[in-house]
């Protein structure tokens, strides 16, 4: 049984650790990589490593390439890999100073437009990048100086475009300055990936999924048993736990793709450093503290303190002096982490499973692959070697596995308790529940019965809606406003509002596209008049416009719009406002005005019925713009066969002249 649940999730892990690995790898050679007989575009994204072109205490762009091509004397250094790994003259660079870094990429050439791009994520500590000659990018400021030079995480998916009607397209040319005064470790030591830009964003959005899914299982976990310490204060190993599981989050969102940074793209760089070390270094005296909670017996109490001790002056350095300083003993911590969560690990849980212990054997499985990922990250960290960033998958394991054991430990004592009370009335308990079960059985059935019903009910009244609507769209395509006219008139009959607008982004001038309206119904003509033409950033059709935005209004102000009938003015209780878009690009907006809130269903309804709707006014915009096009191109040519007979007739009367003239000139020379 304990077989049956551990192999596989150890089987996921090597799993998800191969399919991060398995990256395309082409050598670079002597600051080129050929990549001529690759298909970029089916191929995941390529990791850039190898020997790049390096210019140590140079910065230089792409016109200095240009300008001193033979000039200028290149090292070859591995990437990727900090620069104080490289020697000139034998000698180890320091980590302060700054360089730039080159690359030539040869492929095939492009049959068209092609948008790439370049997946950068740690940079120590600055970054310039031009691609082809183009700048693209800063990240932080580089500079030949410590106080010019500004550091600075971001990680990014950096596009660019190759068209070949424009540039040859067989050969990019990547050119990054780097600057560090700021961190031990210098220069480009994590891996750039290349490929086309979609290929890159579908990568990043899968991890960006993963880390999410990630965080939102620790913080379930944590939360959990947070509440359980809460509820049972005398087990303190809950609080221990949920504390982890709160450092584990920050570990997850200040390294690798630093999620940290889409939230708060400003955060300070030391900080940032400082929470990237503290949730690496300051984790050992955490899971100490969780596991003496658990096996007292089995950890020398001398050794718990001494490791606590040497945590919380770790701690202290990385948080009261500057990434620079405490960065001179980074291979110390690492030697610490090392070394003591081996002894966590196979000193403590291992000896603790050996004498079976409760729940020692799946802690110690569970801590056995966290540290075999966390050793796998800190060894590629520091470039001793080459593979994928897999700690969060031993993260989630590790959590996955002690929720459990924990969580079975806690509710092992409940049942035992619990068992000991029920048997006092059992006959009654049975009893009482079966009569319980029945009762709720029948009620259950019953509301599932009025449940279905309901369903049905909504279900038959927007399918009607959407045939309705779809007959409309399908009986009138060759008049774009009629169209959008009767579209407008019968949603707000079926969802019975009182009035409404249809807008449609008009793109003649592309300096000055304003919406512009199209149809109404049951407005009044100062509307008509004064509201013809909205722009795209005013008001709640600007924002509804920009950010593809869904709008329900239950609140409309006083004097914001007024339905006018025969008898009188009123207010309208609701606006819902929709965006009219494909492939997320908006083209036009629909505004309804109601006297009553709109349902859940009606939004729902409208929601489902709009991209119908966007579709096909789209097709008969696209259609009448066509035909315009088509019109015009025949008066063009019309006219120019006018012109063209004009030239003919202007040139025979000229042939004319021009014989005349002779027969004179002839007549004149012989007499």
């Amino acid at each position: 049984m304990k077989a049956r649940f551990f192999l596989p999730l150890v089987y996921l892990c090597l799993l998800s650790y191969s399919a991060g690995a398995s990256r395309n790898n082409f050598p670079i050679k002597d600051g080129i990589i050929d990549l001529e007989l690759t298909n970029i575009n089916d191929s995941k994204s390529i990791k850039l490593q190898g020997d790049w072109e390096f210019y140590w205490n140079q910065l230089l762009e792409p016109k200095d390439f240009d300008e001193n091509q033979h000039k200028l004397t290149p090292l070859f250094e591995k990437v990727p890999k900090s620069w104080t790994a490289y020697k000139i003259d034998s000698t180890k660079l320091p980590n302060k100073g700054f360089a730039t870094y080159r690359l030539i990429i040869n492929k095939k050439a492009d049959s068209s437009e092609t948008i790439y791009g370049l997946k950068i994520s740690t940079v120590f500590s600055n970054y310039k990048l031009w691609v082809n000659g183009n700048f693209l990018t800063e990240v932080g400021k580089v500079a030949n100086t410590e106080d010019l030079s500004i550091p600075k995480f971001t990680y990014k998916d950096i596009p660019f475009i190759l068209d070949p009607e424009k540039d040859d397209t067989r050969k990019i040319e990547i050119v990054i300055q780097v600057s560090n005064f700021s961190h031990q470790r210098a220069g480009l030591q994590k891996p750039i990936y290349f490929s086309t830009f979609e290929n890159l964003k579908s990568e990043s959005r899968w991890m960006d999924i993963l880390n999410l899914i990630i965080i939102g299982i620790i913080l379930v976990i944590g939360v959990n048993h947070l509440n359980m310490y809460l509820f049972r204060r005398n087990d303190i190993s809950n609080l221990y736990f949920s504390i982890v599981c709160i450092v584990m989050i920050l570990r997850n969102i200040t390294t690798a793709d630093r999620i940290i940074t889409y939230f708060i793209p400003n955060i300070n760089w030391e900080l940032l450093v400082k929470l990237d070390n503290f949730s690496g270094f300051g984790t050992i005296p955490l899971f100490a503290l969780f596991i003496y909670s658990l096996f007292k017996v089995d950890f020398p109490k001398l050794m718990f303190k001494t490791i606590l001790v040497i945590g919380i002056l770790v701690t202290l350095l990385v948080f009261a002096t500057p990434a620079n300083f405490y960065g001179k003993f980074r291979m110390i911590f690492e030697i610490y982490i090392l070394i003591f969560g081996l002894y966590l690990t196979f000193g403590v849980l291992l000896r603790s499973a050996l004498r079976k212990r409760p729940t020692a054997l799946y802690t110690f499985l569970g801590m056995f692959i966290l540290y075999s990922t966390a050793i796998n990250d800190v060894l590629s960290s520091m470039g001793v070697i080459q593979s994928a960033y897999v700690a969060p998958y031993g993260l989630v394991a590790f959590m996955l596995i002690q929720s459990i054991t924990i969580t079975f430990k806690s509710a092992k004592a409940i049942n035992q308790n619990e068992e000991l009370s029920s048997q006092l009335k059992l006959e009654k308990e049975n009893l009482e529940r079966n009569i319980n079960e029945r009762t709720q059985e029948l009620r259950s059935q019953h509301d599932l019965l009025i449940q279905h019903q309901e369903k049905e009910k909504q279900e038959r009244w927007v399918n009607n809606g959407v045939a309705i609507i779809n007959d409309i769209l399908a009986d009138n395509k060759d008049d774009f406003k009629a169209l959008g006219s009767k579209v407008l008139s019968e949603l707000i009959k079926y969802v019975k509002g009182a009035s409404g607008v249809l807008y449609m982004l008009n793109t003649e001038d592309e300096n000055d596209q304003f919406l512009e309206l199209i149809a109404d119904y049951g407005c009044s003509n100062d509307i008509r008049k004064d509201k013809a033409k909205i722009h795209t950033t005013t008001g709640n059709l600007g924002v509804a416009y920009s950010e593809n935005r869904f709008m329900v209004i239950n609140d409309v102000p006083e004097n914001y719009i007024k339905i006018e009938s025969g008898l009188g003015t009123a207010k309208p209780e609701a606006l819902l406002i929709v965006p009219l878009s494909i492939d997320e690009k908006v083209f036009g907006i629909i505004e309804f005005a109601s006297f009553n809130k709109f349902t859940n269903l009606e939004i729902e309804f409208i929601k489902r019925i709009a991209n119908n709707i966007a579709s096909n006014l789209n097709n008969i915009r696209m259609n009448e713009y066509s035909a315009q096009l088509i019109k015009k191109f025949r008066t063009q040519t019309q006219e120019m066969m006018e012109k063209e007979e004009e030239m003919r007739q202007n040139l025979e009367e000229m042939e004319a002249i021009r014989e005349q003239y002779e027969e004179l000139r002839k007549k004149t020379e012989q007499e």
